[in-house]
């Protein structure tokens, strides 16, 4: 959500540059450190955001078939089979889970809140890393890497995880449904490079 200076509500655009900045890395790095001692672990009741990717294919690849019409197919699968090779072999954390542009408040283009906690788990922080893919501007995407400091495994599992959100909303939503979470989802794959 975006607010003008008086805090009301304007239509929805990326963040802008300052969204790929130090203040959500900030953000992200302080809730992945949070204790997680006694924790609710990433499963069914979070949507299962942040578990392990291979655990999701049966419900990724049946997305993918539904929508070669719109995507490449082919790629989409050589792209979610590689996040689930850079599987998550390091410390659980504390994840957001659904780091949609929706659930986050910007003002002047500077991220200022994050809502919504419901998908809120410990697990992989791949899952709230997607947001390269989902919200944050193309032309910020190498800095909040370089801010985050992510190697090549949590990157590549991050594009998976923006796979999944987008192709499982989509498939689903498509035709009408939700056509607001259409557009996020096809802008997504546009960025993933995935789109026809």
């Amino acid at each position: 959500m975006r607010l003008d200076r008086r805090g009301s509500r304007k239509p929805r655009k990326d963040c802008g540059p300052g969204c790929g900045g130090a203040k959500p890395c900030r953000f992200l790095t302080a809730l992945h450190r949070t204790d997680t001692e006694g924790s609710p672990v990433a499963g069914e009741a979070n949507n299962r955001r942040g578990v392990a990717l291979q655990d999701l294919t049966h419900v990724v690849h049946p997305a993918i078939d539904i929508l070669k019409d719109e995507i490449d197919a082919s790629r989409a699968r050589c792209l979610w089979d590689a996040a689930c090779d850079a599987g998550f072999q390091d410390r659980p954390v504390w994840l957001h889970g659904d780091l949609k542009a929706d659930n986050l408040i910007a003002r002047d283009g500077v991220l200022r809140g994050v809502i919504d906690w419901g998908l809120s788990a410990v697990g992989d922080p791949a899952v709230d890393y997607a947001a390269a893919w989902t919200w944050v501007d193309p032309a910020a995407r190498t800095a909040f890497r370089d801010r985050l400091e992510l190697q090549d495994r949590a990157w590549v599992r991050a594009s998976g995880w923006a796979l999944y959100c987008a192709v499982i909303a989509l498939s689903f939503y498509r035709g009408g449904k939700n056509e607001a979470l259409c557009r996020q989802s096809r802008l997504t794959l546009s960025r993933l490079d995935l789109l026809r």
